[in-house]
């Protein structure tokens, strides 16, 4: 049976920041992100913000950053830092975006790795969208389109990565602009024996305020 997505996090959350993998990831995505014009008068969301390993590098950077997820135990880790870090500038919300909006506008949505665990992904981006006050900024870090080899287990993902082409007419169609793809990481494996590399993306983009 198919391991619920938010269960397998909950499990994971007190461990996940022993993979160095993920750590140097997140550092390479929120550098990436950082060259976005974000400034100390912007409010960000973290979507599907995890242990905090993207947002909270960049909370020091922004007025404020609500972290979201649909794992409670991954919002505790995510809590525990940043009061670790004094960051006081950052609160949590549990909040699924394909079940319910998000009650707030922000500047800036974030989210890292986690659309390829989303069954409903038109819907979140549309969320994504609504979520964000005009000319807000988009910026998704999440995989390549690949064969199915990237976990190691089964770990509730719903998507074998993206393809690009087919992202970014998604992100056109619902209303962004100035839609920009980068590689900003790799991560090499060995599946079955064979050494294989999975690219990272970054996808940013803005809102048009015309629609």
């Amino acid at each position: 049976m198919k391991q619920n997505p938010t269960e397998h996090f909950d499990q994971a959350a007190a461990s996940w920041d022993k993979k160095q993998h993920r750590v140097r990831l997140a550092h390479d995505i929120a550098t990436a992100i950082a060259h976005l014009p974000i400034n100390q008068e912007m409010t960000a969301m973290d979507y599907g913000c995890g242990t905090g390993l993207v947002g909270l590098a960049l909370a020091p950077k922004l007025k404020w950053l609500t972290g979201v997820d649909t794992s409670k135990g991954m919002l505790t880790i995510f809590a525990k830092k940043a009061a670790k870090l004094s960051e006081n500038n950052v609160s949590t919300r549990l909040l699924d975006l394909a079940l319910a909006p998000s009650p707030e506008q922000f500047d800036l949505v974030i989210c890292s790795m986690t659309l390829h665990h989303i069954e409903k992904v038109d819907k979140v981006l549309t969320e994504f969208f609504a979520a964000l006050n005009p000319d807000g900024y988009l910026a998704v870090a999440d995989l390549d389109e690949e064969d199915g080899s990237y976990h190691d287990q089964d770990a509730g993902e719903e998507h074998y990565g993206f393809d690009r082409r087919k992202m970014k007419r998604k992100l056109a169609d619902i209303g962004f602009r100035n839609i920009h793809f980068q590689t900003v990481h790799a991560i090499d494996k060995s599946v079955d024996g064979e050494q294989k590399s999975f690219p990272i993306f970054l996808v940013t983009a803005r809102k048009s305020c015309q629609n």
